[in-house]
């Protein structure tokens, strides 16, 4: 090849290479790539609850009390499930653990002399106990055990249900006139509210819950985040540490449980009567809502009141001296500004029993068929003239000095005094709670009490209910004001029969349209 050739030649290849192709881009350098995480495919735990102690050391004290309470109680019922915070309370308390059955443990129970208490409210559920100190530890293991882990098991299940239904069926509507009197007068009070219903549940509701409603009840309702817990006594130095270990294992947080809706507001005088063909006697129970709580500015106010209207087992209330001790007409007529049970047979009121509304209510224990009619006139008066009339100087001053007294009688032991402590907690009181009573007390006036009374108490706006034979020819005489005159054993001073002689025609404006009628089988059906 010539010389000319080999030029030609390289010179295209250059031309080729220079003007076809772009050079190619520098070698980037290689980066490693980031690991990929692993998914975690369960959820972070969520943090561990806080759980309140109310504590009352007694270090000279020979025994120790428990009182596990939580915020929850048969408001929570679901409205097709009437009875199940109970039924799920009771079957943890007499239903066994998981290691022991429900005979078991009554016997492991028994050498301590203990047992594991219960009570089921509206708005509160409290498991309780008192044992010797040096047992203290070993009833807390039971009481642990009943509470975190406990059986929910069939047999049982079975076993609570078919009591709750006999309690229901034969105790309360067949055997406790007075019981039934005040759980009809809730159930015509709030109707379809929440606080309707008896605790205790209905029939219907009662055979329509099943062992799984009742575990998936518990896990809702009974957990960490709505206990408090109490101790007083001498209590062991590791036992609240111990106690706070172990209930972590609880359901942890539950829903905020529901606001609940106002009461009903009573149009009128509204009677509800239980017809029970047989009944000797007749129950009567008066109420209505009322918007005052402890802590309350007319709180002091109203429960003075109480105490001078119709305080509890005692002569010192206004409807007492009336009906019974100068009348002789039943055992006992008391009056209450806020929710009341008896603690077992004595005088003292039942703690963690709190709610987060309030009713006032009088209780007139039973009284003769012939004398039904005029003991509702007198009930009726006697609180009108309240309203009206208010009260004295005097009566502020005497019942102001009775309750002072008498009311320190209601936190003797140790169980009363934690209870106590635990409501305070329950209601957002800073104060223990009699001393802030005894204080609010002393700053009462006259003026401060009557304006109380006109502002939240009324004898025309209320609701009856009344366990009695004969329902149909009751409601007629009441709706017609039938005279209801009044004879004695014994001669009666004159102003006796003189106030019973304007009573007997007393007119109760109650229209007949206003009085409803159940038979005694088919009310909480």
């Amino acid at each position: 090849m010539t010389r000319f050739n080999i030029a030609a030649v390289f010179l295209a290849f250059s031309f080729v290479i220079s003007g076809c192709c772009e050079p190619l881009p520098p070698k980037r350098p290689t980066v490693p790539e980031p690991p990929v995480a692993e998914l975690d495919t369960e959820p972070e735990p969520p943090p561990p609850v806080d759980i309140p102690f109310v504590i009352l050391p007694a270090d000279k004290s020979g025994s120790v009390s428990f009182r596990f309470v939580f915020d929850t109680g048969s408001s929570e019922d679901p409205a097709a499930r009437q009875g199940i915070t109970r039924m799920a309370a009771t079957l943890m308390a007499q239903g066994g653990t998981t290691d022991l059955t429900y005979p078991e443990l009554t016997q492991a129970l028994f050498p301590m002399a203990a047992e594991i208490g219960l009570h089921v409210g509206r708005d509160q559920t409290v498991f309780y106990g008192r044992v010797h100190a040096e047992m203290a530890q070993r009833y807390y293991s039971l009481m642990r055990d009943v509470l975190v882990t406990p059986r929910l098991d069939q047999e049982g299940f079975d076993r609570v249900l078919d009591n709750a239904k006999t309690e229901l069926t034969l105790s309360l509507r067949g055997n406790d006139d007075e019981e039934l009197g005040k759980a009809a007068l809730a159930w015509k009070m709030y109707g379809d509210h929440p606080y309707g219903p008896p605790t205790l549940g209905t029939e219907t509701g009662l055979s329509a819950i099943t062992l799984d409603d009742v575990k998936a009840h518990r896990a809702t309702v009974f957990c960490a985040s709505r206990l408090t817990v109490g101790l007083s006594g001498n209590i062991p130095e590791d036992l609240e540490e111990r106690i706070r270990e172990d209930l972590k294992d609880l359901p942890g947080d539950c829903e905020e449980r529901a606001q609940l809706l106002p009461p009903p507001e009573p149009n009128g005088r509204k009677v509800l009567l239980i017809d029970k063909p047989g009944a000797e006697s007749t129950a009567i129970s008066i109420g209505f809502p009322v918007p005052v709580k402890r802590g309350d500015e007319d709180y002091a106010a109203l429960k003075l009141v109480e105490a001078y209207f119709g305080q509890h087992r005692t002569f010192s209330g206004k409807l007492q001296e009336a009906l019974r001790v100068e009348r002789g007409f039943n055992y006992g007529n008391y009056a209450y500004i806020e929710h009341f049970e008896q603690e077992g047979w004595s005088r003292i009121p039942m703690t963690n029993i709190g709610r987060r509304q309030q009713y006032f209510s009088i209780w007139l224990r039973p009284v003769g068929d012939q004398n039904k009619h005029f003991v509702l006139r007198m009930a009726l008066g006697e609180l009108d003239a309240l309203v009206q009339n208010g009260i004295t100087q005097e009566v502020l001053d005497s019942t102001r000095t009775f309750m002072k007294r008498y009311y320190l009688t209601f936190a003797q032991t140790e169980q009363q005094r934690l209870g106590f402590a635990i409501d305070d907690r329950f209601y957002g009181q800073d104060s223990e709670y009699f001393e802030a009573l005894f204080a609010a007390l002393d700053k009462l006036t006259v003026d401060h009490v009557n304006v109380a009374i006109k502002k939240h108490l009324t004898s025309d706006n209320l609701f009856i209910a009344m366990v009695t034979r004969d329902a149909e020819k009751f409601a007629d005489a009441i709706a017609a004001d039938t005279p209801s005159p009044v004879t004695y054993d014994s001669a009666k001073p004159k102003e006796v029969t003189d106030r019973d002689n304007e009573l007997q025609d007393m007119k109760l404006n109650i229209t007949r349209d206003s009085i409803a009628i159940i038979p005694v089988s088919k009310i909480f059906e």
